[in-house]
């Protein structure tokens, strides 16, 4: 995009002055063809041809998206009022939220504090931006909001931005910043790991309170020194959670240290029960693997039936789950709250103790009451009582004229037609988000009949449609399913279960790691399963987000692993999300001594455990919806053992 000025800005606005009145009554494809003669002429710096044809697109769906373009070419040229106007005239459009913090910090480039105010009553998300407004908040007088926003901004164990120092510069020359709150930012920043933060607070404290600053700098470096940290500073508040801080890093690095020294710690702090019960937690998170000795796995078990941290106690079953301990399954879902027992994977286990110790007409209503739920668990229960599960299909409301003729609709189909995907899926979900109920129903059945297949899902998470199976589950790229699993084990619906959990149907979907496209290839995985199975026409990682070639990898690389681990899908898909070396570690551990709804359960990474469930479940749906209806796992992986 080129670089404009106020020329151009007074060339745009005489063209529109001219043209006012002007509506072209011509074809859609003409104004497309008009639009992308603007984007070639923005491209090419043809000012005159950009400030020519804008004005005869008024009527064009994407109209406020070049009136967007054209404003923050450059906001040093854009007045209050003409961006206000615009703002205002398009409340719905995605692109304005951005545009208002944006539009805060160009008014604190020109120091006008006043107007930022006006224009932005409240502070805005950003950091930058907040920190700005409370500047212009000090700047026009009003000092106490001024604090209160410094206050907030500084007590963050994140690096601000440099954008933020005037503020804290002012907040600091009125002896707003004390060695107590340099402190507090200290042990924030110790917790965040934040290493360069803490040594440069450091060097603001005081000589007098250099001792406690070199203290937490000697716990952010070597958490060992938590001992003589103890010792040599007076128990306060400050002092135990920074002590608890550290214990947790210790705790992960060396649990056993970490509990030879927990006693001493609370000693010498004067720790509360309390306190001292969420240190002992810290080590027996530590002490969950195989690795333990008995005396360390007693000591455990001790802490967790004292311990009232939820999370905690579900990991104890699980892990009495994967050693296929029984007794221990029946202990530690007895100390359960009641909230957690009425979770879908509890219910089913307590169901299973029931059957197991003979009390068949207890456990067999508790799994038919489970079984009129969605999911993995009650679809489980289905093949545990061996009968079919019964997929129930909402049906969606018709979408209406009115509805479908909002431009909002409008603009979307635009976006799409130019792949700009991106922006697309946000003036969907902004719109979903602003409708009723039924008209939810109504956007997400219209999008799967227009076959947005990504679109389709979003609005069925948006508006919460968990019925609307269609509409959450749209057989999208089936041919090219079809024809990649044609020649492999793989089943077309247990590929597209891979795809809907990876990415919901968005080709241009790309994780912070990088996995791409559809099926969430890695770059790497990609290259070597070119490689592996001679796949031609692979050059290059962007092409992961063409769906064709995204299909074929991700297919080949989920074969590799389906035949790898004995055509398992439950093995598979673990494989697949967290990587056949640590599945083969968590097989070490069962050591073939569970059932296959066990070792999914006992999976301890809860993103890999909740990944496995919902693919199985994802394939049960595509089957139905393929009119091939299947139990939720196959006979051979419901027999084996794992």
């Amino acid at each position: 995009m080129i670089k404009v000025d106020k020329r151009w800005f007074l060339a745009v606005g005489l063209c529109l002055t001219a043209f006012s009145g002007v509506t072209l009554a011509d074809s859609l494809n003409a104004q497309r063809q008009r639009y992308q003669q603007i984007k070639q002429a923005w491209d090419s710096n043809q000012r005159a041809v950009v400030a020519q044809l804008m004005p005869t697109l008024q009527n064009y769906p994407l109209y406020p998206y070049l009136e967007y373009w054209a404003l923050t070419q450059d906001l040093s040229q854009v007045g209050f009022s003409e961006l206000n106007t615009f703002i205002k005239q398009n409340p719905t459009l995605p692109l304005v939220k951005s545009l208002v913090p944006r539009f805060v910090n160009e008014l604190a480039r020109r120091e006008d504090w006043r107007t930022l105010l006006t224009f932005s009553p409240q502070a805005s998300k950003p950091v930058v931006a907040r920190c700005n407004y409370y500047y212009a908040k000090w700047a026009t007088g009003d000092q106490s909001a001024a604090w209160r926003g410094a206050d907030e901004l500084w007590l963050s164990g994140k690096t601000q931005p440099g954008a933020c120092d005037k503020l804290f510069s002012v907040w600091r020359g009125a002896g707003k910043q004390t060695p107590l709150n340099t402190l507090e930012r200290m042990k924030l920043a110790l917790k965040e790991g934040n290493s360069m933060l803490v040594n440069s607070l450091y060097r603001q404290l005081p000589s007098d309170y250099q001792a406690m600053g070199n203290a937490l700098v000697r716990l952010q470096n070597d958490p060992t020194t938590l001992e003589a940290f103890s010792r040599n500073v007076v128990p306060t508040d400050f002092t135990r959670d920074a002590i608890a801080i550290a214990f947790e890093h210790l705790a992960q690095q060396d649990a056993q240290n970490a509990r030879t020294i927990l006693p001493l710690l609370a000693r010498l702090q004067k720790m509360s029960d309390s306190r001292r019960m969420a240190l002992e937690e810290a080590v027996a998170w530590r002490l969950m693997g195989g690795d333990a000795t008995d005396e360390e796995a007693r000591w455990r078990d001790q802490v967790i039936l004292r311990s009232q941290s939820p999370a905690l106690l579900e990991r104890r079953v699980r892990m009495a789950l994967g050693y296929g301990d029984h007794q221990g399954v029946a202990t530690w879902l007895a100390r359960l709250p009641v909230e957690l027992r009425n979770k879908d994977e509890w219910r089913y286990w307590r169901a299973n103790m029931l059957l197991d110790a003979g009390k068949r007409s207890e456990g067999e209503g508790m799994l038919r009451n489970l079984m009129t739920e969605r999911g993995f668990y009650p679809m489980v229960a289905a093949q545990r009582l061996n009968i079919a599960y019964p997929v129930m299909v909402a049906v969606a409301a018709k979408p209406h004229a009115t509805l479908m003729d909002a431009p909002e609709i409008a603009r979307v189909r635009e976006l799409i037609y130019w792949n700009m995907d991106n922006l697309a899926r946000s003036e969907w979900s902004a719109f979903v988000a602003s409708r009723s109920h039924v008209e939810q129903e109504a956007l997400a059945r219209y999008a799967f009949d227009q076959k947005w297949a990504d679109l389709s899902v979003q609005a069925t998470i948006v508006g919460k449609l968990w019925s609307h199976l269609q509409e959450r589950f749209p057989l999208a790229w089936p041919q090219e399913f079809r024809r990649a699993t044609d020649d492999k084990g793989i089943t077309p619906s247990y590929a597209m279960a891979i795809a809907r959990q990876e990415s919901a149907w968005n080709p241009k979907a790309q994780s912070p790691v990088g996995a791409a496209g559809l099926m969430q290839v890695m770059p790497r995985t990609a290259q070597h399963t070119v490689q592996m199975f001679t796949i031609p026409g692979y050059v290059s990682a962007s092409q992961l987000f063409d769906p064709q070639t995204n299909i074929t990898i991700g297919t080949h690389y989920l074969e590799y692993l389906y035949q790898q681990f004995g055509r398992n899908r439950i093995l598979s898909t673990a494989a697949y999300n967290a990587g056949p070396s640590r599945l083969n570690t968590w097989l070490g551990n069962s050591a073939v001594r569970v059932d296959a709804v066990a070792f999914v359960e006992s999976i301890p990474f809860s993103e890999t455990r909740d990944y496995v469930k919902n693919v199985l479940a994802y394939d049960v749906f595509y089957r139905y919806l393929s009119h091939q209806p299947a139990k939720v796992l196959t006979d051979d992986e419901w027999q084996r053992r794992y």
